[in-house]
């Protein structure tokens, strides 16, 4: 189980040096379009911008997001590993662990779901499926309030463990 531990916690940060630092994350992204920003790291978005997003980019820019998502999955399971191993060194009660062991099964579904219809979305671009749009920002959304929710439980954990 410790070496889990290890590739998950190594993986999560090599992913985030590559998706942060290197021309296969976000700077490489931004040589297609300047101003580039992760739709799967807004709160929400519209399917016009998931469509004005794509248009920007360009073809070799959508081959390079194609290629950033696949990178983003390695970083959901190793995320995962992370978020469970901060879950486990608490040593908190059951119900309490086994909420925020689902908030986390959770917030990597939604992260699953919403690369996925991004992915099926680019691949149909121009082709606009207005309801997978949809389904991909309501994703997204759910993703960021289960990991909002886990990360108040860890906060909550940590103020109970210091009184």
């Amino acid at each position: 189980m410790n070496i889990i531990i290890y590739i998950g916690i190594a993986g999560f940060l090599i992913c985030l040096f590559i998706m942060y630092a290197t021309p296969h994350g976000i700077p490489g992204l931004r040589k297609f379009e300047a101003n580039f920003r992760l739709l799967d790291m807004r709160f929400c978005y519209s399917e016009t911008e998931i469509n004005e997003t794509f248009s920007r980019l360009g073809v070799e820019g959508r081959k390079a997001y194609k290629n950033y998502w696949l990178l983003d999955y390695v970083f959901i399971v190793c995320f995962l590993i992370v978020q469970l191993v901060i879950v486990r060194a608490f040593n908190m009660s059951g119900i309490v662990s086994w909420c925020l062991i689902g908030l986390v099964l959770l917030r990597a579904l939604f992260d699953c779901i919403e690369n996925s219809i991004l992915l099926f979305l680019i691949n149909c671009y121009p082709v606009r499926k207005k309801w997978l749009a949809k389904l991909s920002s309501y994703s997204t959304s759910c993703k960021f309030v289960s990991l909002y929710i886990w990360l108040a439980g860890i906060a909550g954990m940590i103020l109970y463990m210091l009184l």
